[in-house]
């Protein structure tokens, strides 16, 4: 391990984390808006069309939750390390200010009784809520509809890009303070580099 890497504090570890599963989870909305787009395109019978559209969007749902999740504890770690070095204090505060707006999906999110109540729980109130089709579409009219891109509101109050780019950026903006990545073979595999003891592991979060 480099001199960097074994003076960063825990905060950055957990925050690149945090930040690196905020990436992974993005991507992998993003894979299942292909597959529901596929799943359209090629419909069959309409029972089966159902059933896995929903499953799809129930995984929709549980990426979301773990990627604003992610990002709330990111922003605590952020806020942490803008006290610690310096040169992270306007981007940690930026990083949390430009996030403040997932906070409101918290409570909403633990409890979906109300929306539920107000949609019945269909898919195209869901589609609608996300900015995948205009506020006032009744249906989706066509497959293209159901790509989710940058533009996908995250818990219907952050479009993804901007959110990734974000979290991109600190991530790369960490690994050149703090060396968090090692290459790792001909293939320039990055690892991170944690290194923690069983009492530090215990108590992350």
């Amino acid at each position: 391990m480099n001199q960097h890497a074994t003076h960063a504090p825990l905060s950055v570890y957990m925050l690149a984390d945090h930040l690196d599963a905020t990436l992974a989870a993005g991507e992998d909305i993003v894979a299942r808006g292909s597959q529901w787009r596929t799943l359209a395109e090629t419909r069959g019978d309409p029972a089966e069309f159902v059933a896995r559209q929903r499953k799809i969007v129930d995984e929709i749902r549980v990426l979301e939750l773990m990627l604003v999740g992610r990002i709330l504890k990111a922003r605590t770690h952020a806020l942490t390390l803008a006290e610690y070095d310096d040169r992270f204090r306007v981007v940690g505060k930026l990083f949390a200010s430009g996030t403040a707006i997932l906070l409101d999906a918290v409570e909403e999110s633990g409890d979906a009784r109300s929306s539920d109540f107000d949609t019945a729980d269909e898919v195209i109130a869901y589609v609608r809520s996300r900015g995948l089709i205009a506020p006032d579409a009744a249906v989706v009219r066509r497959a293209a509809d159901l790509t989710i891109d940058d533009t996908f509101l995250v818990a219907k109050r952050m479009a993804l890009g901007p959110l990734l780019d974000m979290a991109a950026a600190f991530l790369d903006a960490l690994d050149v303070q703090y060396e968090l990545f090692v290459e790792e073979g001909p293939a320039l595999a990055k690892a991170p580099m944690l290194e923690l003891d069983e009492s530090e592991r215990l108590s992350l979060n």
